[in-house]
């Protein structure tokens, strides 16, 4: 098979596409066997809408190809992963946390026949979603069933963005998973593939029935609080106030869980800082971002809602850009720990939504907080107990853009905030350091070069929680901190977003499997921490 890209046509009917793709190689009637699709994307610049499809084909004679522009060898499929554990387990391996990295460790633990128990601090997803919106209603925050704890992570209330710029095969066999618990086929396709926070309850749902079928164990309302090394291995865990013996432990916390990280460190467990970002939303009419990434085609129903990308440096060396950028979606309450106050993005599946929203963020690093250890997590910290002291009922502090960069407490908005549980106006300068608003302003100012009318955005503060402010080091072979732990995920440090997450979630499962075998005597609950109503 070849794989060959910058297949263009104008329009997504099949005929054009195999004519396009015959008339780039210059095939003949016969010579193409057999293709399929394997990206697609969409260019809207130059004004014209143009598809560009990379294809897999079997062609007669394939090899007088390989010399071409954009052909080359399709790459084989990776084989079946085959444990090679010889370690016997005694007992099932736990795996701390049901975000993305830790369910799609579960689940091929799962596969594999590992039976896996599976520890989440929040709740189910439907319980969640209610903990949610009851917040987001009220102001009424649960700290153990929110935006960031519970089943799906923090990743079930997003725009559900697929897109990562790694190479490795885990990712077509991530979307395929995917794909088979109930995700759109468009997924497995689009060069941008998204699913949405509605979409992804179905298929958290069908990942966590297929655990339970194949003999894991799901706990619920159930926070790992210690865990018990002896000679640089794990021997036990304590699970709301009960020991048990683990030998392996997947620890995929997520990037919030700074309680059980700063108990896990008591514990002797090895951590260090690392950079991280703070920042605010900006919010604009969607149709305000179609037509300034669109123009001549802002109403073409092939191309809305449009996205946007940006990214700045400022002149103290700080780089300023936009993330995790949610076409048709909606600014959210996503505070975990009582009195911080932390916003995020999200959209629903058919991103339908009056307004677009993206984080506007800066890096920060020991310049900014200190070479202390939790000093990056504490000041993280501080600037959440700041934006939440500004009404103290977790409303939101806003902000024009325009009146942010002369410090003026703005009187309108240009764009209406979709945030609940309401806002309040304030001036966003009071809650970063001068460093800070510096390089934003900067960032702000050259956005708006780019994009004329970025400054009339509406700006809700704060985000602080786009990355983790510790890793949880490991080594590199076994993927191991301690003997049979295996931080893992955004909340170890060694990941940002559900794809990344997720592929470094299977990554470490196999690297279990290739230490440790299943016990033979482990049998479908038989293990520890089941109870009665755990299924």
């Amino acid at each position: 098979m070849l794989r060959i890209s910058q297949v263009k046509t104008r329009d997504t009917d099949r005929r054009s596409i195999e004519h396009a793709l015959m008339k780039k190689l210059g095939l003949k009637n016969g010579d193409l066997k057999h293709w399929k699709i394997y990206r697609r994307s969409v260019d809207a610049r130059h004004h014209d809408v143009t598809f560009s499809w990379i294809i897999d084909a079997d062609i007669r004679g394939e090899n007088r190809y390989l010399t071409r522009k954009d052909v080359r060898q399709t790459p084989q499929a990776p084989a079946p992963f085959v444990p090679k554990g010889v370690i016997p387990l005694t007992v099932p391996p736990v795996v701390a946390g049901f975000g993305p990295a830790g369910m799609f460790a579960a689940l091929d633990l799962a596969e594999h026949g590992y039976r896996p128990i599976v520890l989440e601090r929040g709740r189910k997803i439907e319980d969640r979603r209610k903990d949610a919106d009851h917040f987001w209603k009220t102001g009424e925050l649960d700290p153990e069933s929110n935006v960031q704890f519970g089943e799906g992570g923090a990743g079930a209330f997003s725009d559900g963005k697929l897109t990562t710029r790694s190479r490795d095969p885990l990712v077509d066999e991530m979307l395929e998973k995917l794909h088979a618990h109930g995700a759109d086929a468009d997924i497995l396709v689009d060069a941008y593939p998204h699913i949405g926070t509605d979409a992804f309850e179905s298929i958290i749902r069908s990942i966590r029935n297929r655990i339970l079928e194949l003999g894991g164990q799901i706990r619920f309302e159930s926070r790992l609080e210690q865990v018990k090394i002896e000679d640089d291995r794990l021997q036990a865990i304590e699970v709301n106030g009960q020991w048990e013996p683990c030998q392996a432990l997947i620890l995929a916390l997520g990037h919030s869980a700074s309680d059980t990280l700063r108990w896990l460190h008591d514990n002797g467990v090895a951590m260090e800082s690392k950079p991280f970002q703070v920042g605010v939303r900006i919010e604009h009419p969607q149709t305000f971002i179609n037509e300034a990434m669109l123009h001549d085609f802002s109403q073409d129903p092939r191309l809305i809602p449009a996205r946007y990308t940006l990214t700045a440096m400022s002149d103290n060396g700080k780089g300023i850009y936009t993330f995790c950028m949610c076409p048709g979606g909606y600014v959210i309450a996503s505070s975990a720990q009582p009195g911080q106050l932390v916003v995020n993005g999200m959209s629903y599946a058919d991103r339908a939504g009056k307004n677009a929203n993206s984080a506007l963020l800066v890096q920060v690093n020991e310049e900014d907080y200190g070479p202390a250890l939790f000093a990056g997590l504490e000041y993280q910290e501080a600037i959440e107990r700041k934006a939440f002291e500004l009404s103290r009922d977790y409303r939101a502090p806003v902000q024009k853009a325009a009146d942010y960069l002369t410090g003026t407490v703005s009187n309108t908005l240009s764009t209406a905030p979709t945030y609940e549980p309401g806002t309040i106006m304030a001036d966003l300068n009071g809650l970063f350091s001068d460093k800070v608003n510096h390089a934003l302003h900067q960032g702000l100012e050259d956005f708006e070069r780019k994009v004329p009318g970025f400054l009339e955005g509406t700006m809700t503060g704060v985000e602080t929680r786009a990355s983790s402010a510790l890793r949880i080091p490991r080594d590199r072979d076994t993927r191991m901190a301690d003997d049979g732990i295996y931080p893992a995920g955004e909340g170890s440090g060694y990941a940002g977003g559900i794809m990344t997450s997720a592929i470094d979630g299977i990554k470490s499962a196999r690297a279990l499997m290739d230490r440790y075998a299943p016990a033979a005597q482990i049998q479908a609950g038989s293990g520890p921490f089941l109870t009665d109503s755990d299924n």
